[in-house]
């Protein structure tokens, strides 16, 4: 291809296929979906704190019996 027929089709306006319209459109909700993680992230970790809190009392609890009733936890 030379250089006018190449710079010629640079200064064609651009039409989409199905296809790359498809995946512009997919290319936006996955940026839209990763913006709502991101803005939920705060909340998502706030959760996992008290969560891991709990989980880490009952297991203080657990053996806390376990060794009053003198077994192994």
């Amino acid at each position: 291809m030379t250089l006018k027929k190449w710079l010629m089709r640079l200064r064609r306006p651009s039409t989409s296929s199905d296809g790359q319209k498809a995946a512009e459109s997919a290319l936006r909700r996955a940026e839209a979906d990763r913006q709502e993680a991101e803005d939920r992230q705060p909340a998502v970790t706030e959760a996992a704190g008290a969560l891991r809190q709990i989980r880490q009392e009952n297991h203080f609890a657990a053996r806390f019996r376990a060794s009053i009733e003198g077994r192994s936890a």
